[in-house]
């Protein structure tokens, strides 16, 4: 913990101070996540609607329910959670996956060959969730985001992250790999894989989709994820929408 907070110190000191405010900027879809935050008192809200396969069960999920604000320039606050609708075998049963707090800092805005880079940070509080979901102790998650635009229709963005579960001291560690495409000035695509790394298993996942601004300020999206492992029964699709309710620079 007390290299985590070292590195959250330097990226605060040294290099906040080169954070560039972004019009609009949306974290899904997808696992991966990308650097830029959104700009100074915007509030923003990103939704999904997911269903996973689940092993033949089925489970829906109102996925990546995710607020954000902007608290300075370059520095954004974020609530999310997770809502379920799950089969058990005998009945579908709604359930929460509890509250999760964190924040986004712009580190860098990137130049060149050297990419844009910035840190999440997040912490899932115990007890908000229910029953089966609950995380019993605090559980940080800490990431650093970068990406590389290419050229105007292609950048590659990566994440490398470490996730507690709240019930163990030991991480899993997270590594995500993305190639955006900009087909045109409305409609983008994506492909990722993901993967993470404990001491209970690994998974490796693929992601895949599409995403729409229907305006300035609205996104929409489409996309699908299989477990490399066992793509027949772990998948899952998804859709949903990123609104940036506010923009006070207009």
């Amino acid at each position: 913990m007390k290299r985590i907070t070292t590195l959250l110190i330097l990226c605060i000191s040294i290099f906040v101070s080169n954070a560039q405010e972004i019009e609009f900027t949306a974290d899904r879809p997808g696992a991966s996540t990308g650097p830029a935050v959104v700009g100074k008192n915007v509030i923003q809200w990103e939704q999904g609607v997911q269903y996973d396969g689940d092993g033949g069960r089925g489970q829906f999920t109102f996925s990546n329910t995710l607020f954000r604000y902007g608290l300075f320039k370059g520095v954004e606050l974020r609530l999310s959670g997770d809502g379920f609708i799950y089969n058990d075998s005998e009945k579908w049963r709604p359930a929460f996956s509890g509250l999760t707090i964190g924040t986004k800092i712009a580190c860098f805005e990137g130049k060149d060959a050297i990419p844009a880079v910035s840190l999440l940070a997040n912490l899932a509080l115990p007890k908000t969730g229910s029953e089966g979901f609950v995380v019993e102790r605090l559980a940080p998650s800490v990431y650093l985001l970068f990406e590389n635009p290419v050229n105007d229709w292609l950048s590659i963005g990566y994440n490398v992250g470490a996730e507690w579960d709240g019930a163990t001291t030991t991480p899993s560690a997270f590594v995500a790999l993305c190639l955006g495409f900009s087909i045109n000035e409305r409609l983008g695509c994506f492909a990722e894989s993901y993967n993470n790394f404990a001491r209970y298993g690994n998974f490796y996942g693929l992601d895949f989709g599409f995403n729409y601004m229907v305006s300035e300020r609205v996104q929409l999206d489409l996309a699908a994820n299989i477990d490399a492992r066992n793509p027949i029964e772990c998948w899952s699709v998804s859709a949903g929408f990123a609104w940036q309710i506010n923009n006070p620079k207009k």
